[in-house]
């Protein structure tokens, strides 16, 4: 299946490799390691915990803010697994509740996790900065 792949040439560039899914142990090592950055980093007070949700070679990274009973989810980005250490970055858009592949903050189409999460809490969690 043909998939979108981020390009120097830009996002609608597409290829036919296969797509890699990462292995568990990857996906549990992104999910600690994006949240407790993001929590320790003392930027966001408000935000308790990143959620990330798996499909595929596709991570969802959403930031939980506020107290447990009154707690909002806010869908902040969606990074793909292109293999080894190489991640695309997409940008969530509550107007059409979808994902725009995207650069970075970096410029780059592809960085880690932690890249986007940072670029994408620049976007969606300005709002709760310090």
């Amino acid at each position: 299946m043909p998939r979108a792949s981020p390009d120097p040439a830009g996002p609608a560039v597409r290829d036919t490799l296969p797509v890699p899914v990462p292995p568990r142990p990857l996906k549990e090592e992104v999910d600690d390691h994006v949240d407790h950055r993001a929590i320790t980093s003392g930027r966001w007070p408000a935000l308790t915990e990143v959620d990330t949700r798996w499909r595929g070679s596709f991570g969802y990274f959403a930031a939980l803010i506020g107290p447990e009973e009154k707690q909002e989810r806010i869908p902040l980005c969606r990074i793909e697994y292109l293999g080894g250490n190489r991640w695309a970055f997409a940008l969530y858009d509550p107007a059409s509740n979808s994902y725009t592949p995207q650069h970075l903050h970096t410029g780059q189409w592809e960085g880690s996790p932690d890249d986007a999460f940072d670029t994408a809490a620049l976007v969606h969690l300005a709002d709760y900065e310090a």
